[in-house]
């Protein structure tokens, strides 16, 4: 194992390669919204927040206030640039806004602090009753049919931890707990979280696998849940020694576990590599830029 001075230099190395991927991040223009849906790219205001941007967060954040007025909210699709509609978008574009409210917490002015607060509880509460239709684990297994499920459940989960820290309610860290720890239990002695078989697609499998993992990650650092961090360790195990990555996605999903993991690293490199393959920072897409965010989060959680 890394001595504490080695490790913080690792762990710096790689909180270095992010922020360098991230400097000059922009937002186009959501091109695929309606009234009936709105793009995940709109998460963009998290990278902004890390990296210390004094872009101006209107544009991107505007709509999702105003959405979380209407009675309809719960029934607003969200998609990404390509127009694919993934059950994990929603949470994760969630979960990207408060993260930008907590790292922007003192420098959010008082006018828009009042509207952020409203407009952030009210999507929590949207995803609290999100979670109670699709929680995961019960009876024991989650069979991979039941990836993206899942998947949505998990992040919904590290969404709800991060809503109840921010706003004191304890039924909302409380249920995000008992999500995670049905994850766990429910998480297969090979480090995989799905229960699948010869019959099952590999990619679609393996991309809610990392999905999974990256909330458990996420949430496991910052809920300093150590039965959800030794989850966290079997499964990056189980991607380095049985699936392929690069297969099932370009997007850096489990970065920061695979990071954190000193015996998965390799894998780390890939994806960071794999991210770095795409167009220029200004145009990669949004899941993959929310997603080093986090990662670049998480990781100066240690720093």
């Amino acid at each position: 194992m890394s001595d504490p001075t080695s490790l913080r230099s690792e762990l710096s190395r790689y909180a270095r390669l992010i922020e360098e991927r991230l400097a000059g991040v922009e937002l186009a223009s959501p091109q695929r919204e309606n009234a009936s849906t709105l793009q995940v790219e709109r998460g963009i205001v998290f990278p902004w927040a890390v990296i210390g941007s004094a872009a101006d967060v209107s544009p991107a954040v505007d709509r999702l206030i105003e959405l979380s007025r209407s009675p309809r909210m719960a029934d607003i699709a969200v998609v990404d640039a390509a127009a694919h509609a993934r059950p994990v978008y929603r949470p994760l574009l969630i979960y990207a806004w408060l993260l930008t409210f907590r790292v922007r917490y003192e420098t959010i002015s008082p006018g828009e602090f009042g509207r952020w607060d409203e407009a952030l509880r009210a999507w929590s509460d949207a995803l609290e009753a999100r979670l109670g239709e699709i929680v995961p684990g019960e009876g024991g297994i989650i069979p991979a049919a039941r990836g993206d499920l899942a998947a949505e459940a998990a992040w919904t989960a590290a969404a709800l931890h991060l809503s109840g820290k921010i706003f004191i309610r304890d039924a909302w860290t409380d249920l995000a707990a008992d999500t995670f720890g049905r994850l766990t239990r429910a998480q297969l002695q090979s480090g995989a979280f799905l229960t699948h078989s010869s019959s099952d697609n590999p990619e679609p499998v393996w991309y809610h696998e990392l999905a999974i993992l990256h909330a458990a990650a996420s949430y496991a650092v910052q809920a300093e849940d150590r039965p959800v961090a030794r989850a966290v360790a079997r499964a990056t195990e189980y991607h380095q020694n049985e699936t392929q990555p690069d297969h099932a996605t370009s997007q850096p999903w489990g970065l920061f576990a695979f990071i954190w993991n000193e015996s998965t690293r390799p894998t780390a490199d890939q994806l960071l590599h794999a991210t770095a393959l795409q167009s220029p920072a200004t145009s990669t897409d949004g899941v993959s830029l929310i997603l080093l965010a986090d990662a670049l989060y998480c990781l100066r959680l240690f720093l």
